[in-house]
């Protein structure tokens, strides 16, 4: 199995931080909050794509 590059778990724990934290918001902090979820998870995504691509990986 390949090993996992540090930036990619910083990235998806960074994602995942994020969404934990829309637990009991509502409203415009719900709203706010989501988005910056949204914008970790693109981006961890991202990396991870650009990672399989570059090593021959299955995504």
């Amino acid at each position: 199995m390949a090993e996992t590059p540090d930036e990619l778990i910083k990235l998806e724990r960074s994602a995942e931080d994020a969404r934990v934290e829309l637990a009991g918001l509502t409203g415009d902090g719900y709203d706010a909050q989501w988005r910056r979820w949204r914008a970790a998870a693109e981006q961890a995504q991202a990396a991870i794509t650009a990672h399989a691509e570059a090593t021959g990986a299955n995504r």
